[in-house]
């Protein structure tokens, strides 16, 4: 997940009750509906105090914070005033199916998640609703589906190769195609890279890794229009790039171990107004000034937490230029991280 698609799928709690009230339950509900595929994860627990056991024991506690087999919950689809389908929504433990719950205070096992199987319809809006039939406590949320886009530069339709060029000094101008209904946008580089160890005799490297780092360049970058189409730009400094991959890797003493600089993929991951809303109002209300914290953002109804959409759009990949993967190796900012310049390079491996 991208920034702020993860944040939602951590449990919560309410920070607004009356310690002398009389026990009120709390439904809460956290999801991110993704047309992008075909599986959709939604986060329903609960949130309360108690008179007699402390917040964080009940937080440890998994029976305090999820629902059992008295939760029933589902997802309607409508086009416009009319339902056109009904999603059951199935319980399971996010832990068996390889998606840990990040370390906190609350529970860390099980991972309880509910989830849907369906092709979301960007022109449909979707309401989940949860019932606990033991209290007869309904909450519901909606929420428009945020549709595909396109990234133009780098130009993924292109017929033509493409590399990707960026000297510390310079800027890359990224751009895309809006999404319908997205509102802010997060921006993830995927740097691919090789380690191997070079031999002289035969002027070979024998590659033994090969893998990647994420840099999250931009979170929550916001758009005014959420209307489709649209052109965005947005400009990369070199010299951000380069102190990523500086912080991003340790030299090796050895000066056979190389490491190659292959390509550049982009991720861009587009966020609904829900969501844009949740981050401005939690910003807005939250600080070391307040005099006490406010009640947080919701768009849930006799509930807390969000339900908003995104739609994580994944870009080729591309070769770095022959000119960046020299500068990756020798500028002055990278330099002494065993990136070597591009083949072509009579000192191939070494810059000099």
């Amino acid at each position: 997940m991208a920034g702020f698609a993860g944040a939602l799928l951590a449990n919560s709690c309410t920070t607004d009750f009356d310690l002398n009230a009389d026990f009120k339950e709390t439904p809460v509900i956290y999801g991110l509906l993704d047309a992008s595929t075909d599986t959709q994860w939604i986060r329903i627990n609960r949130a309360y105090l108690s008179d007699d056991v402390d917040a964080l024991t009940l937080a440890s506690d998994p029976s305090s914070i999820y629902y059992g087999d008295e939760l029933t919950a589902y997802v309607e689809e409508y086009a416009g005033a009319t339902l056109v389908n009904t999603f059951p929504l199935q319980r399971v433990d996010g832990d068996t199916l390889g998606i840990p719950k990040a370390e906190g205070i609350f529970a860390n096992t099980p991972n309880i998640l509910y989830r849907f199987v369906a092709d979301l319809d960007y022109t449909h809006y979707y309401k989940v609703i949860a019932t606990n039939t033991e209290t007869g406590k309904t909450v519901s949320a909606s929420t428009q589906v945020v549709d595909s886009f396109a990234i133009i530069r780098p130009d993924d339709e292109n017929v033509f190769p493409q590399s990707f060029t960026l000297a510390p000094n310079t800027l890359y101008q990224v751009r895309w195609r809006s999404a319908q209904d997205a509102k802010i946008y997060d921006m993830t580089i995927r740097f691919h890279y090789r380690e191997g160890i070079y031999f002289s005799e035969g002027d070979s490297i024998h590659y033994t890794y090969s893998g990647y780092k994420d840099w999250l360049f931009e979170t929550n970058y916001e758009q005014e229009s959420t209307d489709g189409g649209l052109i965005i730009t947005y400009d990369i400094p070199g010299e951000s790039f380069y102190a990523f991959i500086k912080d991003s890797f340790e030299p090796v003493a050895d000066n056979n171990f190389v490491r190659i600089a292959d390509s550049i993929q982009f991720f861009i991951d587009a966020g609904g107004e829900e969501l844009f809303n949740y981050f401005e109002y939690n910003n807005a209300t939250l600080g070391l000034t307040e005099g006490q914290i406010s009640p947080t953002y919701t768009n849930v109804e006799n509930g807390l937490g969000i339900l908003s959409s995104r739609f994580h759009k994944e870009g080729l990949i591309y070769p770095m230029a022959i000119q960046t993967r020299d500068s990756i190796a020798c500028s002055t900012v990278t330099s002494g991280l065993n990136f070597a310049p591009d083949g072509s390079k009579e000192s191939f491996p070494y810059c000099d």
